[in-house]
């Protein structure tokens, strides 16, 4: 179970239209107003697809900032307070950054001590003005929705020492690129866990193309795997999980190993967020963009649905014991 809980949160103001910095003193007021918006987006950002884990040293910046954090409540606001003024004058140098709210947050991911500085980037909405009895359309800044993911975060385990990043790419020096990895933080880059679940279908589709392991069910038998190991709260390691889809053929095993960790997957790296995108849906893509979506196990099983080659090379795809069909 994933469980969070919060100790505190801090909220400053980026005004990067204005060029001001709005420092609070006082630690957010979680009322049963704003409680669940800001659980939320601390959920989002733990649990974010996009959170890549750095490799820096122990002596790095927010390493020493973070366990400052935890020591008292003065000192969690005066590293607040520096983090802040360093986020506004990397941001003050790129044209289109959005005023932001920044949360700093103490709390704790399944018994372990985190903190972070979410950054929440402000949404432009139309709204109608009435001005001097003419009605017209303009723009209105407002925080990103409860249910939005989080653009930018930076994030520490304080407890195993770990870093995270959330990065969002802005125009810098005409072409699209990150900058808080590169001009902040500066550490070794390892695979979000987005990237690992992409590495893995395209090595199990690669594996059963060449040594047909599967008949074409190596993708879903992947997600299977998935599924069974967040179940029961087991750790989820890509290039065990790999292995075991194409446990049938030793060569193809072999093959998936090393084109796994020339891919920078290791034997001990895991997807560490459980807000994967659904594992337990598998979805059949015909080449005429017909799409059929149903249960992995059901497709698996053959019970529903059956693949069948016809004599000229092409498929039928038979759906059985179809007691009503619903048109949406």
């Amino acid at each position: 179970m994933n469980t969070i809980v919060i100790n505190k949160i801090l909220m400053h103001m980026l005004d990067f239209e204005h060029r001001k910095i709005y420092h609070s003193t006082d630690f957010v007021d979680m009322n049963e107003t704003s409680i669940d918006y800001y659980r939320k987006k601390v959920e989002k950002a733990l649990n974010s697809p996009s959170l890549k884990e750095l490799t820096v040293g122990s002596l790095h910046e927010m390493m020493l900032r973070s366990e400052k954090m935890v020591e008292s409540n003065e000192e969690f606001i005066k590293q607040a307070h520096e983090m802040t003024d360093k986020l506004f004058a990397l941001g003050s140098v790129i044209e289109e950054m959005p005023n932001s709210n920044v949360l700093f947050v103490d709390c704790y991911k399944n018994g372990e001590r985190y903190v972070g500085a979410l950054k929440l980037n402000y949404r432009y909405i139309p709204m109608s003005v009435i001005d001097e009895n003419n009605i017209r359309i303009t723009k209105k800044q407002v925080l990103p929705t409860m249910g939005s993911p989080v653009d930018e975060a930076i994030i520490v385990n304080v407890d195993t020492k770990k870093l995270y990043l959330i990065e969002k790419k802005y125009t810098i020096d005409g072409k699209l690129d990150f900058y808080l990895n590169a001009q902040w933080i500066k550490g070794e880059e390892k695979l979000t866990d987005k990237q690992k679940i992409s590495t893995m279908k395209k090595v199990v589709r690669k594996m059963d193309d060449i040594y047909n392991v599967n008949d074409g069910k190596a993708l879903p038998l992947m997600k299977h795997e998935i599924q069974e190991k967040i179940d029961t709260n087991q750790p989820v390691k890509p290039l065990e999980i790999v292995k075991k889809v194409l446990e049938r053929d030793g060569q193809a095993q072999e093959e998936s190993e090393i084109m796994m960790k020339d891919l920078g997957i290791g034997e001990e790296d895991q997807i560490e967020s459980l807000s994967l995108p659904s594992m337990d849906k598998c979805k059949l893509v015909l080449d005429d963009d017909i799409e059929i979506s149903l249960p992995i196990e059901e497709y698996l099983s053959g019970d529903k649905v059956e693949k069948v080659k016809q004599e000229d090379g092409t498929y039928s795809v038979l759906l059985k014991d179809v007691s009503e069909v619903i048109v949406k």
